[in-house]
């Protein structure tokens, strides 16, 4: 097969001769052999072509692009580019083109609606005045965009593009002359044709244009872009003052920028299918074959800039690893504290290969038709507890890693946690149903997802969240572990400068204790305390105490989330469906839910903050339990929206329920 750059180049240059009928031929070659090509790819041989000079001009360049992104265009994939957040340069191209495509949807029905030049006048100079607006989405590209592309070698927007900005400016110009002078032959005839060229103008820029530049730029440079926009200004309603700017992860750790420009090319070459074989060969030629686990933990942060999505990343990680493993084998963790945290996840890791190592060898000579079914389940127990770990990491290491700019743990790695849970669930069953054969025949594959898991943590997680935390970010996460449990060890000693031995705590210390309250009788008559400092609420009136009381005993668990998606509170029951612990408070909610499930979540709050919605129901079976989730919106007495509470709670008892009790039984 042809390479598909080659063989639109050739394409490109005979439409440039006027070789219609060779074009023509290598055009159906194209169409019937090359299943896709990026619109990156379609681009950078337009570049070369105009280095080359190929072009005899720049109306030549532009009729000859737009005939072969007319042809190839079901060949290109479409690049999501919602995952940039509001404000980010991105994401007001985007709202704005979403406006010129309504405004472009509005002049065709005004043009075709009969005699509204006359009866609907006013609409008309609306619809003039908004297509010479575009000027200013136009200029901001070509003031702010476009340099930055310059700067890395990428001027084909500055000549193209800019020349179809000025054929819509100029129709525009026109079309608002036409209007003004009430010359409704002239305005009718002129707008087919601008509404055409500004419709074709989004296409360009959302398949083209934009996810180019989110491959090209990086975090910084859209920050210094994101700087200027304001002087220049926006064609939507409300435009975006602040952009929530993704913290750096650059900052927290030591990086050569050289090492990392070299390794991101490696990592983006094995994105472009170079062969392994050829990567490793660049590794050991560019970086001397030597890798830290901050180097590669940097780089995988940066794959989002460069285009490459989670899913991606997820799916291939294990061969992409191939190429550093031999350097990342040496990495090595020693000298911590018993009971830091990170000594507490490295000390289950041992527990979990000695299992696995135990389990090989039980099943080695094992006799489907003499199983011993007790040992197995007693080992699937064992094996299940894996999702404590997991959950550890979760819900207390991963939120103070994205506070340094590091959410590839959040994302990538518990979209894996999910696949060895589903792969635990899946053999566990297979256990239950005594299917033996497939059992002890597939099995060794969960064995090596979990050892897979652990290389990931022990050469490359551990040693960059030791180098990016702080002490005292330790001993926060430190705090909250008990409350999550741990995986096939005991609960490691409390390590915090601060601890104090329960033997040596006075009295007073122990006030307040959550766990093993002994009641004490209440004793009527005497002084209560209860009313001073009450919060006035819309009815009655309770102090902050007894508010947190409430909460803690309420049979079921409680989850705020505010109108910003950030996790503000959760009651700590003694019996918690789902684990929680501290780290997840100021966390975005999106980052508290498996990736599998958050777009689940994200739509309920999305029609939630639309007024859509003001309750979802779900339940489902966990464990033993018959759990039951609700989320509910909460506004104020205006109907703003102001967040989302989530209650949950084990119903497997009322769902058992039959007939009435209508007597106590306590006896």
């Amino acid at each position: 097969m042809r390479d598909k750059k080659e063989l639109l180049k050739q394409i490109m240059v005979s439409l440039a001769k006027n070789e219609t009928e060779k074009a023509d031929k290598l055009i159906q070659v194209f169409m019937d052999y090359i299943p896709e090509i990026s619109a990156e790819e379609v681009t950078e041989v337009a570049q070369q072509l105009e280095d080359e000079k190929i072009f005899a001009d720049a109306e030549q360049h532009i009729s000859i692009e737009r005939k072969i992104f007319e042809v190839i265009e079901k060949k290109i994939p479409q690049k999501d580019l919602t995952i940039f957040s509001a404000g980010h340069p991105i994401n007001t191209f985007l709202e704005e083109n979403k406006s010129i495509k309504e405004l472009c949807e509005r002049a065709t029905k005004l043009n075709e609606t009969e005699d509204s030049f006359k009866t609907l006048y006013s609409d008309w100079t609306l619809i003039a005045k908004q297509f010479s607006d575009l000027d200013i989405h136009y200029l901001r590209k070509e003031n702010q965009l476009f340099p930055f592309l310059e700067k890395r070698g990428f001027n084909h927007p500055s000549s193209i593009m800019w020349s179809l900005h000025d054929e819509i400016r100029s129709l525009a110009k026109g079309f608002s002359k036409y209007v003004s002078e009430k010359n409704e032959k002239s305005s009718k005839y002129v707008l087919p044709a601008l509404i055409r060229e500004a419709d074709e103008m989004i296409t360009k820029e959302q398949r083209v244009l934009l996810p180019t530049s989110a491959r090209l730029l990086t975090t910084e440079d859209w920050k210094e872009l994101r700087i200027g926009e304001d002087e220049i200004g926006w064609i939507i309603p409300e435009p975006p003052k602040v952009w929530d700017i993704k913290i750096s992860m650059d900052n927290h750790l030591k990086s050569d920028p050289k090492r990392i420009a070299n390794l991101l090319s490696i990592v983006n070459d094995f994105f472009d299918g170079k062969p392994l074989e050829a990567l490793q060969k660049e590794f050991e030629n560019n970086l001397d074959g030597i890798i830290t686990p901050g180097e590669f933990a940097l780089a995988e942060q940066k794959m989002e800039d460069m285009g490459v999505d989670n899913s991606q990343f997820e799916a291939k990680i294990d061969e992409l690893l191939k190429i550093f493993k031999k350097s990342l084998e040496k990495v090595s963790i020693t000298n911590l504290d018993e009971g830091h945290p990170m000594d507490t996840f490295i000390k289950e890791n041992i527990a979990i290969k000695s299992l696995l190592t135990e389990l090989r060898k039980s099943e080695k000579n094992i006799d489907v038709n003499n199983v011993d079914h007790k040992y197995w389940e007693d080992a699937y127990d064992k094996i299940r507890q894996i999702n404590i770990h997991y959950i550890r990491k979760e819900n207390q290491l991963f939120p103070f890693l994205e506070t340094k700019g590091f959410d590839k743990p959040s994302t990538v790695m518990w979209a894996l946690h999910d696949d060895v849970r589903q792969l635990i669930k899946f053999y566990r069953s297979l256990l239950d149903d005594k299917n033996y054969e497939e059992l002890f025949d597939t099995q060794e594959m969960m064995f090596n997802s979990i050892e897979d898991m652990i290389f990931k943590e022990e050469k490359i997680l551990w040693a960059t969240s030791l180098e990016l935390l702080t002490n005292n970010e330790w001993v926060e996460i430190r705090k909250g572990e008990d409350e999550v449990g741990y995986c096939l060890i005991d609960t490691p000693p409390m390590w915090n400068p601060d601890w104090q031995h329960p033997s040596t705590k006075t009295e007073a210390d122990q006030v307040g204790s959550s766990n093993n309250i002994n009641p004490i009788p209440f004793k009527a008559g005497e002084k209560s305390s209860s009313q001073v400092g009450a919060i006035n609420l819309e009815v009655g009136a309770i102090t902050p105490e007894q508010i947190n009381l409430i909460f803690k005993y309420l049979p079921f668990d409680v989850t705020y989330v505010d109108e910003n998606d950030e996790v503000r509170y959760y009651n700590k029951g003694e019996d918690r469906v789902f684990p929680r612990s501290a780290g997840i408070i100021g966390r975005q909610v999106k980052y508290c839910h498996p990736p599998k499930s958050v777009h689940i979540v994200e739509k309920i709050v999305d029609a939630f903050k639309r007024g859509e919605k003001n309750e979802a129901n779900f339940w489902i079976n966990f464990h033993d339990k018959f759990v039951y989730i609700q989320y509910f919106a909460v506004r104020d007495n205006q109907g703003n929206y102001k967040g989302v509470l989530e209650i949950t709670y084990d119903a497997k008892t009322v769902r058992g329920l039959e007939g009435e009790q209508r007597l106590l039984d306590w006896e």
